[in-house]
């Protein structure tokens, strides 16, 4: 199975994708309207918080970078594309974190610094993968985009055990 063909199978339940997409923020906000304070111990509403970031930021992060894929690498028009699978997720991340944000501090959530530190390492991962792609640096010679793609997971690998040894 492809990823175009994963995509395609989601797409087919457009209502599960929409409510996931939506909730997750009306559920942040409604949690903000319920919440006094902020300090103090962690509580659960801050497991529930960072619960939330997790549902909001890991989908949003995998459509960002294929947004980023589709416009930058196979140069898709964007205007063709699904727009519940790749916009409404990077949306809905985009108002979970602002809605808790406005709430919560993100330092105290427990694992956040794990999750921004995993999409900051997508994102410099992506940008040298683009940067070999736009340089026309071939690999070996002239070898295939599935190639790129393993030069790709090589270097997150390495820049994750290079950021976990600096930090």
């Amino acid at each position: 199975m492809s990823a175009q063909e994963l995509f395609d199978l989601i797409s087919q339940y457009p209502l599960i994708i929409l409510g996931y997409f939506l909730l997750t923020p009306l559920f942040a906000a409604l949690l903000g309207l319920l919440q006094q304070t902020t300090e103090g111990p962690r509580t659960a509403l801050d497991y529930t918080y960072s619960a939330l970031i997790y549902l909001a930021g890991i989908p949003g992060t995998i459509s960002a970078v294929l947004i980023a894929y589709a416009l930058f690498i196979v140069r898709t028009n964007l205007l063709e594309v699904d727009f519940l699978i790749y916009f409404l997720p990077v949306i809905c991340m985009g108002a979970t974190f602002y809605l808790i944000g406005r709430k919560t501090d993100f330092d105290r959530l427990p694992g956040f610094e794990r999750l921004s530190g995993l999409m900051m390492l997508i994102g410099l991962t992506f940008l040298v993968v683009l940067i070999i792609f736009k340089l026309r640096i071939f690999i070996g010679f002239f070898a295939s985009i599935e190639s790129l793609l393993l030069l790709g997971l090589f270097l997150f690998i390495l820049f994750k055990v290079a950021a976990k040894k600096f930090f």
